[in-house]
C-alpha cells in the first residue's frame, strides 16, 4: 500500500466524494449488453470492423455500428487501429484497449480471451502505480505491506487459494465502504483522506 498524509489532509474537506474509485463502471456497463460483449471479445483476439462484425455476428451494421461507438466513446475499452478506403468510403477498424479494474463476479464470468486483455491492464496499472510510489519515496510506512510468496498446490490447494483470495477482496471491499462512511460522517472535519493501493494475485505460473 502507498500512503500520503499530508496530500490526504488536503483532500479530506470532500470526504467520501474525494476517494478512488475502486471498481471502473466502464467494463460492467460495456458487458450489461451481449452484442457488446461479442464485439470486445472479437476486439481482444484481432483487428475488426463494424463492417466485419456485422457479417460475422449476423446483426445489422447500424447495430454494430452504434455499439462500437459505445466501447468506443463511453467505455474506452477499444480504440480505432486504422481507416481503409472502401468504394469511396472509409471502413474503420479497432482493437480492444483494457485497462481496467472489475469486480470477482464479473471476473469469472468473462470469457478466456477477455480475461487475458483484463489481466493485462490490470497488470499494466500495478506496475506503474508501484512504480509511482517507488519514485515518490512511499513503500517505508508502517503500514505498507508488500509480499510475494511462490506456491506449490495441488488441484484442491489451488481452488482453496482462489476462495481465500476472493474473501480476502470482499474484505477489502467491505473497509472501502466502512471508510467512507466514516469520512461522508466526519464532513471533512480533520478526517485524512490516504490514497492507496491493494493489489491480490493468485494465478498457475508459467
Amino acid at each position: 500500500m502507498s500512503r500520503d498524509s499530508s496530500k490526504g489532509k488536503e483532500r479530506g474537506s470532500g470526504g467520501s466524494q474525494q476517494l478512488p474509485a475502486l471498481v471502473d463502471l466502464r467494463l460492467p456497463k460495456a458487458l450489461s449488453h451481449v452484442l457488446r460483449q461479442h464485439i470486445l471479445l472479437a476486439a481482444v483476439e484481432r483487428e475488426v470492423s463494424p463492417k466485419e462484425l456485422s457479417g460475422a455476428l449476423g446483426e445489422q451494421l447500424g447495430q454494430v455500428s452504434y455499439h462500437v461507438k459505445v466501447l468506443r466513446d463511453e467505455c474506452g475499452l477499444i480504440e480505432e487501429t486504422r481507416q481503409v478506403p472502401r468504394r469511396g468510403a472509409m471502413e474503420h477498424y479497432y482493437r480492444a484497449s483494457v485497462k481496467t479494474l472489475l469486480p470477482a463476479k464479473i471476473w469469472r464470468r468473462l470469457k478466456k480471451g477477455l480475461r487475458a486483455a483484463v489481466g493485462a491492464g490490470l497488470a499494466s496499472d500495478l506496475f506503474n502505480d508501484l512504480a509511482a510510489a517507488l519514485k515518490a519515496g512511499k513503500l517505508q510506512g508502517a503500514q505498507d505491506y508488500l509480499v510475494r510468496t511462490p506456491l506449490v498446490l495441488d488441484a484442491d490447494g489451488q481452488r482453496n487459494l482462489r476462495v481465500i483470495a476472493e474473501r480476502a477482496a470482499e474484505e477489502v471491499e467491505g473497509e472501502q465502504h466502512a471508510a467512507a462512511r466514516r469520512m461522508a460522517k466526519a464532513k471533512g472535519d480533520g478526517a485524512e483522506v490516504i490514497p492507496c493501493t491493494f493489489a491480490l494475485l493468485a494465478f498457475e505460473s508459467a
